[in-house]
C-alpha cells in the first residue's frame, strides 16, 4: 500500500510539473518578426521601373541593365557604368534611432571608388551610405550628431560569388557590418543620425561624379560616373536593428545558382594558326562593355599568320594600340607617342576611351605582306591636345604604319607631325587579363637583352627594378626579349643608336615586383594613372623603354633622349622655316621561339642588310627601306619583264627572308629563280600587288636564309 502511494505521488507530481511547464511555455511571447519598410526583390519590372514590395511604389531604373536569375526569382544586373535606381526624397522611407540595411550582391569587379548598395544623403555631410569600396571592403557611413562617421570592414568580398551583406545602427551602440552572417566590422558611437530627407534615395551609383581611388596623379585624374559592376538582389531597409541570429538566418540560402556574370577575357579572335591576312571585325568583350560603343560591325582589326598561333590585335579596348597575343592568351603591347606636363599629366592614346582621336585601317592586305595604319592625336584627361600651334590650332598628330610579313614579324614606323619636340613612343608593356597579376604573366627574370653578336644577359626584377648598365651586359644591345610565361616570347629589335632603360618608378614593392596600373586598357574613366587595387580588371605593367632614336624628315638621326621617354633632345634648325616639323622612328616586333643567336641574325639582316646590285633590267635601285624591311626598286619601263639582282650577303649582313618592292612592275604572270632554282608560288615565295591610281607595284616575299651572296631573277612569261 505504501509503495503504491509512493509511486502514485511521484506520478502525480511529475504530471503536475509537465502540465505546468506546458502552460508556462504557451505564455512566453514569440519574438516579433521585424518587417522591412522597403524591399526591392526585382521580381516585378515594368519598363525601367522596379516595384518596392512593401509600398508598391515603382522606382526608376536608369542606364543599361538586365534582370537575371537571383536569390529568389530575378535580380538586377548593373553594368558598372550607367545603371542605378532612384526614388524621390519625399517617397523615401523615414528612419529613426535605429535601422538595418540588407542586400545580396555578386561583384564582377570592385568599384573604382566607393559605390553604394543603397544610400540617401549628401556624402560627408548628412544622411547614410551603405556600399562597397575599391578593394572589396564593405562600409556603412552616416552623420551622427553632425559628425560624419565611417565603419569599414577589413574583410573583402569575393568576386563572382553571391554575398550577403547587412549593416545596422543603434543610437546607443553604433554601427555593425555583417558579411555572410558574420560580424565583420563595428564602430562604437552614440547619437542620432542626421538624415538628409531632402535627398533622393539611390541604389547602385553615387549621386555625383567621384574620382577613381588611388590615382598616380590627382591632376591627371578627374571625377567620373560609374555604377556597381555586378548583381544586386533582395535589398531591404528595416527601421529597427535585426539581431545577430536573424542576420545569420537571412544569410543562408540554399540551391543558389551561380551569379549570371560572363567570364571576361580580352578578345583576340580565333586561337591557333590562321590564314595570313588582316581582318576587319568587331571583337566582343562582354555584353555590358560592348553596349557602350557606338560602332558598326567592323571597328577592329586582327592580323593572323600561317605558321604561328600569334595574333596582332588592333582593338578599341586598347584605343587601337596594337597588341601581340601569345598562344596562351597573354598580351604584349607598347606605348604611343606621349607628351607630359605637370598641369594635365599625360597626353596619349590611353586617355581616349571612346577612340574619338584614334582609328585604324588596312592599307595593304596581300599574300606577301600586310600594312595597317593607326592614326591618333595624343590627348589629356580634359581632352586637351599636346603642343598646339596657337595660330593654326594644329596639335601633335601621329601616323603609325605596321608592316607585317609571313614570318611573324612586324615593322613599326611612327611619324610625328609637330610644332614642338618629338614625343617618346616606346615602352615595353604587358597587359594582364582579368584575374591575373604581373607575376602570373611574366617570370621575375623578365627581360633578356641581346646584341648583334648574339651575346645576351637576362635581368631580374626579384629584388626590385634592375638597371641596364650602358655599354655592358651585353655590350650595345639592340634586342629586348620579354620572358612571358608562354611558349612564344615577344621581342623588339631597335636601332643601334637606341637608349634602353628600365621603367623603374611608380612601383609598390608590397603589391608587385612591377609597376602595375588599371586605368588602361578597357577602362572608361578619364585618368592617366591608377594603381591596381586587385586583379579584378584588365591591367598593365611596364618593364622598359626602348628609346629608339628619332629621325628628321631627311632621315638623319637625332640624338636619342637621355632617359627613356624623358630628357632633352638635340634638334637642328629647320632650314625651311616650316610651322610643322616631321620626325619618325622605326623598330621591329615579333613573337617566336627563336634563340638569341637566331634573333641576332634577324637583327643583322635588318639593321645591316646585304647590299643589292642590279645585274640586269630597266630598274633603278632606291635603296633598302628598313622602315618597311624591303629593297625598293623603280621600273623605268613598265613593259620591262626581266630583272636580275644579287644580294651580297655575309656573316655580318645575312639574308633572313627577302622583300622586294618593285614600283611599276605590272605583270602578274612571271617566274622567280633563286640561285638558278625556280621557286614555287605560295611555297617558296609570295606575291602581292599594290594597285594605285597611276601604276601597279609588285611586292615579292621570298622565304630564304643565307650567309652567302644570292641571285634572284624575275622573268615575265611570254603571252
Amino acid at each position: 500500500m505504501n509503495r503504491l502511494i509512493k509511486y502514485g505521488t511521484i506520478f502525480y507530481v511529475a504530471g503536475i510539473l509537465q502540465i505546468g511547464n506546458t502552460c508556462m511555455a504557451s505564455n512566453i511571447e514569440k519574438p516579433v518578426e521585424i518587417k522591412p519598410v522597403a524591399w526591392w526583390n526585382f521580381n516585378t519590372s515594368d519598363f525601367r521601373t522596379i516595384k518596392d514590395g512593401v509600398s508598391d511604389l515603382n522606382d526608376s531604373i536608369q542606364g543599361n541593365f538586365k534582370l537575371v536569375n537571383g536569390i529568389d526569382g530575378k535580380a538586377l544586373k548593373l553594368d558598372g557604368f550607367t545603371t542605378y535606381v532612384t526614388r524621390n526624397s519625399n517617397m523615401a522611407p523615414g528612419l529613426g534611432d535605429s535601422f538595418t540595411l540588407e542586400a545580396w550582391i555578386a561583384a564582377a569587379t570592385y568599384p573604382w571608388n566607393w559605390c553604394p548598395v543603397i544610400a540617401q544623403g549628401v556624402t560627408g555631410e548628412r544622411g547614410y551610405y551603405f556600399g562597397v569600396g575599391p578593394q572589396g571592403q564593405v562600409g556603412i557611413f552616416a552623420s551622427v550628431d553632425g559628425v560624419w562617421q565611417s565603419c569599414e570592414t577589413k574583410e573583402k568580398i569575393e568576386l563572382n560569388k553571391w554575398t550577403h551583406l547587412a549593416a545596422t545602427y543603434d543610437k546607443n551602440i553604433g554601427f555593425r557590418i555583417y558579411i555572410n552572417g558574420e560580424l565583420s566590422g563595428h564602430l562604437n558611437v552614440e547619437g542620432n543620425i542626421n538624415y538628409a530627407n531632402e535627398a533622393d534615395l539611390i541604389i547602385g551609383m553615387n549621386n555625383k561624379m567621384v574620382m577613381p581611388s588611388n590615382p598616380v596623379r590627382t591632376y591627371g585624374t578627374i571625377p567620373a560616373w560609374f555604377s556597381f559592376d555586378g548583381i544586386y538582389d533582395e535589398i531591404k531597409i528595416y527601421d529597427a536593428v535585426l539581431s545577430d541570429e536573424s542576420i545569420q538566418d537571412k544569410s543562408k540560402a540554399e540551391d543558389l545558382l551561380p551569379p549570371d556574370i560572363q567570364k571576361r577575357v580580352m578578345p583576340s579572335g580565333p586561337e591557333g594558326r590562321g590564314k595570313f591576312g588582316a581582318y576587319y571585325t568587331q571583337l566582343k568583350y562582354y555584353d555590358e562593355w560592348d553596349a557602350l560603343f557606338r560602332v558598326g560591325d567592323h571597328p577592329d582589326i586582327v592580323v593572323q599568320f600561317d605558321d604561328s598561333p600569334i595574333r596582332v590585335v588592333f582593338w578599341r579596348g586598347t584605343r587601337y594600340s596594337p597588341a601581340w597575343v601569345m598562344e596562351n592568351g597573354q598580351w604584349m603591347a607598347d606605348q604611343s607617342a606621349e607628351y607630359f606636363d605637370t598641369i594635365n599629366g599625360c597626353y596619349e592614346h590611353m586617355i581616349d576611351p571612346h577612340c574619338l582621336y584614334s582609328h585604324v585601317r588596312i592599307i595593304e592586305n596581300t599574300p606577301a605582306r600586310i600594312v595597317v595604319h593607326w592614326r591618333y592625336v595624343p590627348v589629356s584627361v580634359r581632352k586637351q591636345r599636346s603642343q598646339v600651334d596657337e595660330k593654326t590650332d594644329w596639335s601633335d598628330c601621329i601616323d603609325e604604319y605596321y608592316t607585317f610579313y609571313p614570318d611573324g614579324t612586324g615593322i613599326r614606323k611612327v611619324i610625328q607631325y609637330t610644332s614642338g619636340n618629338p614625343l617618346g613612343p616606346s615602352e615595353s608593356i604587358i597587359l594582364c587579363q582579368p584575374g591575373t597579376t604581373p607575376e602570373d604573366n611574366v617570370h621575375l627574370d623578365a627581360m633578356t637583352l641581346v646584341n648583334m653578336k648574339g651575346e645576351h644577359y637576362t635581368y631580374s626584377w626579384a629584388d626590385g627594378a634592375p638597371v641596364f648598365k650602358k655599354g655592358e651586359n651585353p655590350e650595345h644591345p639592340v634586342i629586348q626579349i620579354v620572358n612571358l610565361k608562354s611558349q612564344y616570347k615577344p621581342f623588339t629589335i631597335l636601332e643601334k643608336e637606341n637608349n634602353m632603360e628600365v621603367f623603374g618608378h611608380e612601383q609598390r614593392p608590397d603589391v608587385s615586383h612591377f609597376p602595375w596600373w588599371n586605368h588602361w586598357p578597357v577602362a572608361q574613366n578619364r585618368c592617366d594613372g591608377r594603381y591596381c587595387q586587385a586583379a579584378d580588371r584588365p591591367s598593365h605593367f611596364s618593364l622598359a623603354w626602348g628609346g629608339p632614336p628619332f629621325h628628321d624628315e631627311a632621315g638623319n638621326i637625332i640624338k636619342a633622349r637621355e632617359s627613356g621617354s624623358e630628357g632633352k633632345l638635340k634638334i637642328g634648325e629647320d632650314a625651311n622655316a616650316n610651322t610643322v616639323k616631321t620626325f619618325w622612328s622605326s623598330w621591329m616586333y615579333g613573337a617566336s621561339r627563336q634563340t638569341p643567336d637566331e634573333l641576332a641574325m634577324l637583327a643583322r639582316s635588318w639593321l645591316q642588310p646585304p647590299p643589292l646590285d642590279i645585274i640586269k633590267g630597266d630598274f633603278i635601285y632606291e635603296g633598302y627601306d628598313f622602315t618597311q624591311r624591303a629593297y625598293v626598286l623603280n621600273s623605268t619601263d613598265n613593259k620591262s619583264g626581266h630583272l636580275e639582282v644579287e644580294l651580297i650577303a655575309g656573316n655580318d649582313s645575312p639574308i633572313v627572308n627577302i622583300c622586294l618592292v618593285i614600283n611599276g612592275w605590272e605583270t602578274d604572270d612571271f617566274t622567280v629563280q633563286l640561285n638558278g632554282r625556280e621557286l614555287q608560288d605560295n611555297k617558296d615565295y609570295r606575291m602581292g600587288k599594290r594597285r594605285g591610281l597611276e601604276r601597279e607595284d609588285l611586292i615579292l616575299w621570298i622565304d630564304y636564309e643565307s650567309f652567302r651572296p644570292s641571285k634572284i631573277v624575275l622573268e615575265a612569261n611570254k603571252q
